[in-house]
């Protein structure tokens, strides 16, 4: 009797199902800005180093003249664009080619004055100087192939990390645009007044007291008027192959043009869409290596256990990912000097030497908040992730 029934014992658990070796732990991303970095930064005519010479005379000689605040860049683009546009009075005529931006501010000290060209330049060359990116960008009419004077304008768009995105600045007038408190590009305006929401357009400028303040209605509406010949055709040089190139976004269903007022024009890229003008910069990426093999599907499957779902799920705990990652970082920032990471919210950033990081998730909720830093110490953008290991 006895033996009958351990015989019974026996069998029954052999013939128990399968139980779970140990839990199954999820690894689930639940917010994420890590996405694919643009490398069209490549291709942008910026200082090779902030070392540079011209770049260090350049920005000596402007700290010297204006302290611009640096906790925030809109503040930093706003103290140069006051201090730039009070340097000389706007004129048609246009510098010699061969003028340095020190040169125009030089000159323009002596009572020079210069065209909205220049304006564009020195305040480009100058946020180059500090750490910022900035362009210069050409806005016309239709008629820039063989139109007479005045068929365009000279402006930047400065790149703000904080915001993630490209903003207008028009240093000739000393103005920043905003839409309903944002600040915008031009292609923004352009489609603000292609869609008669001039209403929601602000134009802001320094008031003497370190703020940013809308003008008046009257000066608004002059400039509207002013800006709105210039919506055909944006454009903005480029380096391809170290030839300089000029990359062209038109405007609604412009056609492709060769010359430029009848002359000779740099070689010409015309893009198709917006966001071919309007990349990322100043960027980090994370690629995530699994340090800790671990089973696959095909190797799961290939047990003679396996024969459905159910039995395939068992398994899978025995299988799963261990979240401990060596994290590779790329990034899309000129200038570049080091990253920095900060791990679960921590009251500091840690400088990462070289260009990987170990990383093992801790059971519960987990961030990572990554960096790039430049030569200028400015910081760039934050890629953040949100993750729960459980």
């Amino acid at each position: 009797m006895l033996k009958a029934i351990l015989f019974f014992c026996v069998f029954t658990c052999v013939k128990t199902p399968p139980v779970y070796s140990r839990p199954l732990k999820k690894i689930i991303v639940d917010s994420s800005n890590n996405h694919h970095l643009d490398d069209a930064f490549f291709y942008l005519p910026l200082p090779i180093s902030q070392k540079k010479k011209e770049t260090q005379i350049l920005r000596e000689f402007v700290l010297e003249r204006v302290k611009p605040r640096t906790s925030s860049d809109i503040e930093a683009f706003a103290d140069i664009l006051d201090w730039v546009h009070s340097r000389w009075k706007h004129d048609g005529s246009m510098s010699p080619s061969g003028m340095s931006s020190l040169d125009v501010l030089q000159s323009a000290e002596q009572g020079r004055s210069f065209s909205c060209i220049e304006y564009a330049k020195v305040y480009t060359d100058i946020l180059h100087s500090l750490g910022y990116i900035c362009r210069i960008i050409g806005v016309t009419n239709a008629d820039i192939a063989y139109g007479g004077m005045g068929v365009s304008h000279t402006l930047c768009e400065a790149w703000s990390d904080e915001l993630n995105k490209w903003v207008m600045i028009d240093p000739q007038f000393g103005y920043m645009l905003q839409k309903k408190g944002e600040f915008i590009n031009y292609h923004e305006l352009f489609q603000s007044l292609t869609h008669k929401q001039v209403s929601a357009i602000d134009i802001m400028m320094m008031d003497g007291m370190k703020k940013l303040v809308r003008i008046d209605d009257k000066s608004e509406q002059t400039y509207i008027d002013f800006i709105k010949r210039y919506m055909a055709y944006m454009m903005f040089d480029m380096k391809v192959n170290a030839k300089e190139v000029m990359y062209v976004l038109p405007f609604g269903k412009q056609e492709q043009f060769m010359t430029s007022q009848g002359g000779n024009s740099k070689p010409l890229i015309f893009l198709s869409q917006v966001s071919e003008a309007y990349f990322n910069v100043n960027r980090t990426h994370l690629l995530f290596e699994f340090n800790t093999p671990s089973g696959d599907v095909a190797s799961i499957v290939a047990s003679d256990s396996v024969s459905s779902q159910e039995e395939f799920k068992k398994l899978m705990s025995d299988q799963q990912a261990i979240p401990d990652f060596t994290i590779h970082l790329t990034n899309n920032a000129p200038w570049f000097s080091h990253y920095e990471i900060n791990i679960n919210g921590e009251q500091t950033w840690n400088k990462v030497t070289g260009h990987t990081f170990q990383l093992k998730l801790r059971d519960g909720k987990n961030m990572i908040s990554v960096r790039s830093v430049n030569q200028a110490g400015r910081t760039g953008v934050i890629t953040s992730m949100h993750m729960r290991y459980q």
